[in-house]
C-alpha cells in the first residue's frame, strides 16, 4: 500500500542512530527475558478490597496455603496510600504475606467479578467464580478442568510445577 511505502522509505531515510539501536536491541532482549520467566502454569486468585474483610483474610490465608498469589484490579480509591495501609494491615494481621496489583491479569482472563481462581497451563485455563474454599475451587478443576494437572499438584502440595 502507498501508506506502507511511505513508511518504509522514512525508515531508509532516517536510520537510526547505533547507540538507538542497541537500545531497542537491549529492550528487546529484556523483554523476552521477561516472558521465559512467566511460569507456563499456575493459578492465580483475583479479589478486592470491596469484599468484607472476614471473608477477605480467610481467602487470603487459603490462597497463601497452597501458594497461589492474591490479585487485585487496582488501588483503593485510587490512591496509593491508603492500599498500603488495607494491605499492612492484612499482614499484620496474618492473613497474608502480601498482594499484587495487576489489572492485565483481570482483562486478560476477562475477571469482572471477585472471588475467582484461574488455573492456568498449556491447554488454557480454568476460571472458577463465586465464593468458594479454594481447595473447593482447586477440586472443581482437578476433576474436571483443561489444567486439572496443575490443579492436583497445588491441591497435593507439590506447587504448580510440571508433573
Amino acid at each position: 500500500t502507498q501508506l506502507q511505502a511511505w513508511a518504509e522509505h522514512q525508515v531508509r531515510a532516517n536510520p537510526l542512530l547505533h547507540a538507538d539501536n542497541q537500545f531497542l536491541d537491549e529492550l528487546v532482549r529484556k523483554q523476552q527475558a521477561a516472558q521465559k520467566d512467566k511460569p507456563q502454569q499456575g493459578a492465580v486468585y483475583f479479589v478486592s478490597f470491596s469484599i468484607p474483610e472476614e471473608g477477605l483474610k480467610r481467602m487470603l490465608g487459603e490462597t497463601r496455603h497452597y501458594g497461589i498469589p492474591a490479585t487485585l484490579r487496582g488501588m483503593v480509591n485510587n490512591d496509593l496510600k491508603t492500599t498500603a495501609e488495607a494491605v499492612l494491615s492484612l499482614v499484620k494481621d496474618g492473613a497474608t504475606d502480601g498482594v499484587q496489583i495487576d489489572p492485565t491479569l483481570f482483562s486478560q482472563y476477562g475477571i469482572r467479578s471477585v472471588p475467582a481462581l484461574v488455573v492456568f497451563c498449556s491447554q488454557g485455563h480454568d476460571i472458577i467464580r463465586g465464593n468458594l474454599r479454594v481447595r473447593q475451587a482447586l477440586e472443581k478443576v482437578a476433576a474436571t478442568g483443561d489444567c486439572r494437572q496443575v490443579a492436583q499438584g497445588l491441591l497435593d502440595g507439590t506447587g504448580d510445577k510440571p508433573q
